[in-house]
């Protein structure tokens, strides 16, 4: 076997650019010299800094080095030699800690370094984070910001070697921009005004124009554009389902992740974003006018029916389509050659996006001629005595028009489908719509609705106008009350769900329709049926906490308390859920001590045990948090005595796992072990993934006290991929930090500096840790610092620190199956 370095490794991918054009270019004979040469080179260069030879194929080297310097210094060597040449060589080089074995190097870091050097062009060389922070100062880097590359979860910052200029990188980039469903046609002198406007400094430029003009679409192209000038990414927040401003800025903190304040957590990157349909939320605009003061180097792109009307706003008014860019538009999409007859039908349509598209759905069933003959005495006659925007009344009209050729039955569907917000599946669809599925089809091919991602949608100006039909026929309530019963009945059932094995499931299909829950709770509130709003918001409160929409719930949940005086067990739940979210949102103990109190007083007078049970546990928590241990274990021994008389078994398992904390503080780590081994039990009996994280993760902290890291490493390593799967991003960082812990208490200091940085990099939502947590935190510091020195500290937090998440869970799971291999 290869002598190949083992811990932290700096591997080297290279890769000839434009290898099959060279071969044609140069002859198979000159190509061959050219490619030995080329060999020659690179394998002396990386010989002379100790670089091992991994694997070659083709063109393509493999390299693994045993420090990042001499990485480095090999790759500029080889771009030096080969510069003159006509060999175009792109260079990688990630830093990791991958998997030895007798085969070569598994793990996650070998797929992560060859992106890397995928991701440049002939003569670059680029380096990932972990490889920059182990160079000197003087190494010449340029940062290209952040980026996302192929089969890698999360966005990753990327440097080059030397500063000279190459063309924007090969990756997928730093977005979440939605792909289109259709083709960009057109508007070529628009999108160049639009870039113009931001090159030339604009940050804050709002695109205006009627619904159905083409505002989100050529915002989108402009956005898509201008993915390569932001290092920290361009994003895309829509907000067409939203009615509330005070939820803007949690809306657009959700899409970006951020978790302890939004201008926190942008602060001077460079970012740009795309606010789509603000008009819904226009009061909003002074949040995002303070937003770009805190945020020097944040660009907003928005689309609105009407201006922002703020400080530093550039209108960009979005015309028609030019006469030549309608008829193409309406060609491509009904398939058809250009004609007399198609110009002339865009231009009674005055060019406008929607319109021509709605128009070319017809040419299935109707000829242009026909369609014109049909649409242009409805738009003479709506356009004759209207006094709005002429081009909002030629979109009417041609809804309208496109509305009145539909039969009976998809007229009704039509409307009734209007009351969905942000979409809904089939289920949904049939259940509050009376939908049919061959009517569903024929309404998505005559462009009315949308189909993509398994739901069906409308365009907002068209859902705007079916919702003016469903008033008019006098049906809006009736269906209002539908849709919001169906989605009150599926958040009943999702509580139950979300405590079983299916979690990570139901989170991701309740997420799809939290506009449709929003849009149930308004209609309960307005409708001023409290105790439908309070049955709403009890089940879904657990939802909301676990996908971040903590301030969301908070509200949702106080204004259905103030709302609603009744004594019920949904009173109860939502006390529980605003105690609990004020203790890990604010840290406010002494609210979250009054409603756990009011709840517990409500629970014994309903005479439900299980409630009452979990009003005990909540109070507990605040006792301890104010360091009355005594208090806490009589509290928590009289919700697990109220769980065991019922029979509720996840009571007593979650009591249970309460109560071993007391003894983990206090140092006595067999006892806490013990119970924790309890909590297990009844968590692998239930089939509940969460609660048996949890219990994985405490038993791994209280077997790290006992000083039995093996056991302690397997149960952490085991909580640590739960919850990675169901994206529980607090257990994740509690998890990485205990396994830091376990590391520095088996003498790998550099491993557990590692394992701080991953955690503090997943832990940038304002993760609190709990008291244990921090004593732990503060002493595995404190060893591997003095271990390793500040510098050799620093170094090693930097590597854990551009982990992502995938990175860090495979480093952990890939050290326990070379652990598990040597015994």
């Amino acid at each position: 076997m290869r002598d190949l370095p083992s811990g932290t490794v700096t591997f080297l991918f290279t890769d000839i650019e434009g290898s099959t054009k060279l071969l044609h270019e140069l002859g198979a004979e000159c190509y061959a010299e050219a490619l030995l040469q080329h060999r020659r080179v690179v394998r002396q260069a990386c010989a002379e800094q100790g670089g091992v030879e991994v694997d070659t194929q083709g063109d393509a080297f493999f390299l693994a080095f045993p420090s990042a310097p001499s990485a480095a210094a090999a790759a500029q060597a080889i771009a030096n030699e080969l510069a003159p040449g006509r060999v175009n060589l792109r260079i990688g080089l990630h830093t990791g800690a991958p998997l030895l074995t007798e085969e070569g190097y598994v793990g996650e870091d070998v797929h992560f370094a060859a992106r890397v050097g995928a991701s440049g062009h002939g003569g670059q060389i680029l380096l990932s984070r972990t490889t920059r922070e182990l160079l000197g100062p003087q190494v010449v880097l340029r940062d290209l910001g952040e980026h996302r590359l192929k089969d890698i979860p999360e966005a990753v910052a990327l440097y080059q070697l030397g500063g000279e200029v190459f063309p924007p990188l090969k990756t997928i980039s730093n977005t979440n921009l939605p792909r289109a469903a259709s083709s960009f046609v057109g508007r070529e002198t628009e999108l160049k005004q639009i870039l113009a406007e931001i090159e030339q400094g604009g940050r804050l430029l709002t695109l205006t124009g009627p619904g159905g003009s083409g505002k989100t679409r050529l915002a989108l192209e402009a956005a898509t554009t201008l993915v390569p000038d932001y290092k920290a990414g361009v994003f895309w927040v829509g907000f067409a389902a939203l009615r509330d401003p005070a939820l803007v800025t949690p809306q657009i903190a959700h899409a970006l992740g951020a978790k302890d304040g939004l201008a926190e957590h942008i602060g001077e990157r460079e970012m740009l974003l795309l606010i789509d349909n603000l008009e819904q939320v226009i009061e909003a605009a002074p949040d995002l006018s303070q937003l770009l003061q805190a945020c020097p180097n944040l660009t907003l792109l928005c689309t609105s029916r009407e201006l922002l009307r703020v400080r530093g706003e550039v209108e960009y008014s979005v015309p028609p389509l030019a006469s030549t860019e309608a008829v193409s538009l309406f060609c491509e999409r009904s398939r058809l050659e250009p004609s007399d007859e198609i110009s002339e039908l865009c231009a009674r349509l005055d060019n406008l996006p929607l319109a021509v598209e709605l128009a070319a759905a017809r040419t299935k069933a109707l000829t242009p001629l026909q369609i014109l003959e049909r649409l242009s005495q409805r738009l003479d006659l709506l356009k004759g005595g209207r006094d709005a925007d002429p081009r909002q009344q030629t979109l009417r009209a041609t809804i309208e028009w496109s509305y009145e050729l539909l039969s009976e039955v998809e007229r009704h569907l039509f409307w009734w489908l209007s009351v969905f917000s942000g979409g809904c599946t089939l289920e949904a669809a049939e259940e509050v719509a009376g939908a049919e599925l061959d009517t569903l089809q024929s309404l998505v091919e005559k462009s009315l609705v949308r189909f993509s991602n398994a739901r069906y949608w409308m365009l907002e100006t068209v859902r705007e106008y079916a919702l003016e039909r469903l008033e008019r026929a006098g049906e809006a309530d009736e269906r209002r009350d539908r849709h919001g019963r169906f989605f009150l009945a599926l958040a009943e059932e999702a509580a139950k769900e979300l405590e079983g094995p299916q979690q990570a499931i139901w989170i991701e299909r309740l997420d799809g329709d939290h506009d449709n829950f929003r849009a149930a709770l308004q209609h309960f509130v307005i409708l001023g049926d409290a105790d439908l709003e309070l049955r709403l918001v009890a089940p879904l409160w657990k939802l909301w906490f676990n996908l971040g929409y903590w301030e969301e719930a908070r509200r949702a949940l106080e204004h259905a308390l103030a709302s609603s005086s009744a004594a019920t067990t949904d009173r109860v739940k939502v006390l529980q859920g605003v105690a609990w979210i004020a203790y890990r949102q604010d840290g406010d103990i002494a609210l979250s001590r009054r409603l756990g109190e009011e709840a517990l007083r409500l629970s014994r007078q309903l005479d439900d045990a299980v409630l009452a049970a979990g009003s005990l546990r909540q109070l507990a928590v605040a006792a301890q948090a104010e360091g009355e241990q005594e208090r806490a274990t009589d509290l928590l021994e009289e919700a697990a005595r109220l769980s065991r008389s019922v029979g509720d078994l996840r009571g007593i398992g979650t009591a249970t796992n309460n109560l071993a904390h007391i003894p983990l503080l206090a140092g006595d780590f067999r006892r806490a072990a013990d119970l924790f081994e309890k909590s297990l039990s009844v968590a692998r009996q239930l089939g509940n993934e969460l609660d048996r994280g949890t219990a994985l993760l405490n038993l791994g902290q209280a077997e790290r006290g006992l000083h039995d890291y093996h056991a302690a490493a397997t149960h952490l390593t085991e909580s640590l991929t739960i919850a990675r799967d169901i994206g529980i991003r607090e257990a994740i960082v509690e998890a990485l930090y205990a396994l830091a812990a376990v590391a520095a208490g088996m003498d790998e200091a550099e491993r557990a500096a590692r394992l701080v940085g991953a955690a503090q990099c997943q832990a940038d939502f304002g993760h609190v840790l709990e008291e244990f947590e921090r004593r732990q935190l503060e002493g595995t510091v404190e060893t591997i610092r003095m271990v390793l020195g500040d510098e050799g500290f620093e170094k090693a937090l930097g590597v854990g620190r551009a982990m992502s998440l995938e990175t860090a869970v495979e480093y952990v799971v890939g050290d326990a199956r070379s652990t598990d291999a040597k015994l």
